[in-house]
């Protein structure tokens, strides 16, 4: 199991220390990364890169570094947003709704609150906007 997360925290270092893009004009908090508002150091589109797609942060002002650290996964559930919550174990599904009481991105984890039972679960957000209840 460690040699697993080391694993792991290695891929993440390397991912993290190889990309080499830079702002090409100011990239405000919340905006994505696209090929048009970012380029290499070399000057070349930065297309493939695997910052593509992910949220600054903090605004990048053209002609600084965009890294992973100052990037993270778009936001697809936002506070109070109404969101699915699901329970899965085995062949059991249960659905509920409930109210994002944070921001999450996708994988990471928000707290819902369940509007049935007034009561908070910890989830963790998928693809499409819902959260696996954990």
């Amino acid at each position: 199991m460690m040699s697993v997360f080391a694993l792991g925290l290695g891929l993440l270092t390397a991912f993290a220390d190889s990309s080499s893009l830079v702002a090409a004009e100011v990239i405000r908090s919340g905006d994505p990364v696209t090929s048009y508002n970012a380029t290499t150091e070399e000057g070349d589109n930065a297309i493939g890169d695997p910052l593509l797609g992910r949220e600054v942060v903090r605004t990048v002002y053209a002609g600084k570094p965009i890294t992973y650290e100052n990037t993270r996964a778009p936001i697809l559930v936002r506070r109070n947003q109404v969101v699915t919550v699901k329970y899965i174990k085995g062949g059991l599904e249960i659905s509920a709704t409930g109210r994002a009481l944070g921001e999450a991105g996708l994988n990471e984890s928000v707290t819902v609150l369940n509007q049935q039972s007034k009561q908070t679960v910890q989830g963790i957000v998928q693809e499409n906007g819902w959260v696996l209840a954990q």
